[in-house]
């Protein structure tokens, strides 16, 4: 069950984002907006996740929703070596908490509730902020690989 599990969810295409709270950053696919009135946005972050302590203690944080070509960010941000050359310094925008340079868009969002998910937490953001970035293609991910849409 549980391998079928993960096959069939392999097969949901997902965008990629990278949350922060405080200095702290992860690359993840399990975001959905979750409401309009008011903004909520909500994100699964696995109870072993390095993030989760700092999220769950965070004022705010950000989910920035990354595009096509940054594949490298995702790739640092999941704990992954990706060959594509990568600097924080140059890849994420000062603040607090930080974003990154490029993303369609990044939400500034503060804690609203947070749920027990199974192996995973339901995190619920309220978001306060948006901020848009030049139009494109987003990166997909799909069948645990990076994707183009087009």
């Amino acid at each position: 069950m549980r391998e079928a599990f993960k096959e069939a969810m392999s097969r949901f295409a997902a965008g990629v984002t990278v949350v922060f709270a405080g200095e702290r950053g992860m690359t993840a696919s399990a975001f959905f907006s979750l409401s309009l009135d008011p903004p909520l946005v909500a994100l699964g972050v696995s109870e072993r996740a390095r993030l989760l302590p700092a999220l769950l203690e965070a004022d705010r944080f950000t989910v920035s929703l990354l595009r096509e070509g940054q594949e490298g960010v995702a790739d640092h941000f999941a704990g992954r070596a990706s060959g594509v050359g990568f600097s924080p310094g140059q890849a994420l925008l000062e603040g607090e908490p930080p974003r990154v340079k490029g993303a369609l868009a990044a939400l500034v969002c503060r804690l609203e509730a947070h749920y027990p998910g199974g192996d995973h937490r339901i995190v619920v953001g309220r978001v306060e902020e948006v901020h848009l970035g030049e139009m494109g293609p987003p990166l997909a991910y799909f069948h645990r690989a990076y994707r183009r849409l087009c």
